[in-house]
């Protein structure tokens, strides 16, 4: 019983720590700043259903919130549990504590995850209610690929935050150079990017309501079962990797 209510504590403080922290604010200026831009475009005013559909989609969706806003926030959170207390030498007491190390892994993740999807569906809710009936269709299309994505970022970038010392810094070059740049090239490379499954399944999920895709010599989305699947098997993979390194792991820096 004592070692539950120790892994609570340490969830509550690792949340109330991540939602206090600069990383809120330096996430809150790209959110408002979409919400900006999504005001200036007047999606509702588009009075064919499937043409503001598309551009919705590929203009705001795709283009900016899977591709920029969610590996953002994911990484302004994930990297901070285990860094954060790494960089402030606080993991050392963490560590000392009768807590196993996997349960406090656990208990970094579980605070981690309702924070992120939370700020991101939340986001994305108001984003389409902005843009009028059709961010209601998209809404219903994409949530599955928004929730997805966070997850597997979220892990991946704990994952970074066991394996590296300046985990934030790791993070946003994968995110720019593997998302961004390798994410957008033609040919199957782009797999190496989570964005790419996330963009799958928006694709996929948009078909059913006139989505056009890109053309499948620069882009052609896996199919939905698939790309879920497959931003699972990061999520856990990521997971499962990190716990086995975090177990093991001497961090001798914190001495």
């Amino acid at each position: 019983m004592r070692l539950v209510r120790a892994w609570m504590m340490l969830v509550w403080l690792t949340f109330s720590r991540l939602l206090w922290s600069s990383g809120t604010w330096v996430v809150l200026l790209p959110l408002i700043g979409c919400g900006l831009v999504l005001w200036r475009q007047r999606y509702d005013q588009i009075t064919d259903p499937v043409l503001a559909l598309n551009r919705f989609s590929h203009d705001f969706v795709i283009s900016v919130f899977a591709m920029f806003i969610v590996p953002v926030c994911s990484l302004a959170y994930a990297t901070t549990s285990i860094g954060g207390d790494r960089e402030d030498h606080t993991l050392l007491f963490v560590l000392i504590r009768p807590v196993p190390r996997w349960l406090v892994l656990l208990a970094k993740l579980t605070a981690t995850i309702p924070l992120v999807t939370g700020l991101l569906i939340s986001s994305f809710y108001l984003y389409c209610q902005q843009a009028g009936a059709v961010g209601e269709v998209a809404l219903d299309l994409y949530l599955p690929a928004v929730f997805l994505m966070a997850i597997a970022y979220t892990c991946l970038f704990q994952l970074m935050a066991v394996v590296f010392r300046h985990s934030t810094i790791v993070a946003l070059i994968y995110s720019l150079f593997m998302e961004l740049v390798l994410g957008n090239l033609p040919g199957i490379i782009k797999r190496v990017a989570i964005n790419y499954y996330g963009r799958s399944i928006m694709y996929r999920a948009g078909e059913t309501q006139g989505l056009v895709p890109p053309r499948s010599d620069w882009f052609e989305p896996i199919s939905y079962t698939d790309a879920q699947h497959a931003l699972l098997f990061i999520a856990g993979g990521s997971l499962l990797v990190s716990l086995m390194i975090f177990q093991r792991r001497e961090y001798r820096d914190l001495t």
